[in-house]
């Protein structure tokens, strides 16, 4: 008997793809930290929904994140036999009334540099700058997109500059990049991640210990790339020219496409939310439905 209550469990568990159950998980814990914020102890009634919902959409997050996040609530609720009622009223006008006053935008970030992308960029500097620019734009382009970069952490920014990278944040370990992030935005503590070695051609490991060879320092605290975010994202566009990509790709672009690369590759949304240094619950934008 004990066998077959495992068996029935298991293939409730199994009614939607791996992947929709990691959406799915990290929509649960998104509801579950909201209610511990709050103080909240009824979690599956209308109201608590409607403060939830309504959160979500203050955080700029898209009417069709926040409709993925309820259709995990329900999962959750229908495989675990807990009364939820997603079907009031409220809740219908609710997310109609976010839909009209935010817009409705589909489907995952299309702006989101993909590893394709990537490896066309990477490979196009070697043909559009001189040795050492290239040495340096392929260790900045390739670290933004593992490390799921803000373009302040990753080139210098005049409103933000204590949030660009040091030398003093990087340390070349023997299978990944460390990278000590002191400040960033929303930042309350510091902050390790650790960048694992990638296939060669977009390996930031090998781009970042090729510039850090060829840019010698005896000063810790300069900036690990000494460029403004114009000449970044200069450098970026010319390399999307001639790589004919037309997508409206920026600096950003880096850290919603690793956000979206990382998911795709099963990473948890709690591990994805912490690389990726979030506060809010943006990083959900990228959890593959």
């Amino acid at each position: 008997m004990d066998q077959l209550r495992w068996k029935v469990e298991n293939h409730i568990a199994n009614s939607v793809a791996p992947t929709t159950r990691r959406a799915y998980n990290a929509a649960l814990s998104s509801l579950n930290e909201f209610c511990v914020q709050h103080n909240i102890k009824d979690k599956y009634i209308t109201s608590t929904l409607e403060l939830f919902i309504t959160s979500l959409a203050e955080k700029g997050m898209q009417a069709s994140s926040i409709r993925t996040i309820l259709s995990g609530i329900k999962h959750h609720c229908m495989s675990n036999s807990i009364d939820i009622n997603l079907n009031d009223p409220r809740l219908s006008l609710l997310m109609k009334g976010i839909q009209r006053s935010c817009g409705q935008k589909t489907g995952r970030p299309k702006n989101a540099v993909r590893m394709t992308h990537l490896q066309k960029i990477l490979s196009a500097t070697v043909q559009l700058f001189d040795a050492k620019i290239a040495v340096q734009v392929r260790a900045m382009f390739s670290l933004a997109f593992f490390a799921m970069l803000r373009p302040s952490e990753l080139s210098y920014s005049s409103s933000t500059p204590q949030h660009q990278l040091k030398r003093s944040s990087v340390s070349i370990k023997s299978n990944c990049v460390k990278l000590t992030f002191s400040s960033f935005k929303h930042s309350t503590d510091i902050a390790i991640v650790k960048i694992q070695r990638q296939s060669p051609e977009v390996c930031p490991w090998f781009f970042l210990s090729d510039y850090l060879r060829s840019s010698p320092t005896v000063n810790l605290n300069d900036p690990l790339f000494p460029s403004s975010t114009a000449d970044a994202n200069n450098w970026l566009q010319r390399c999307l020219s001639h790589c004919g990509i037309k997508s409206k790709l920026t600096l950003h672009s880096f850290r919603r496409g690793g956000a979206t690369w990382y998911s795709d590759q099963g990473v948890t949304a709690a591990k994805l939310k912490a690389m990726g240094r979030w506060n809010s619950n943006a990083y959900l934008n990228y959890v593959k439905p």
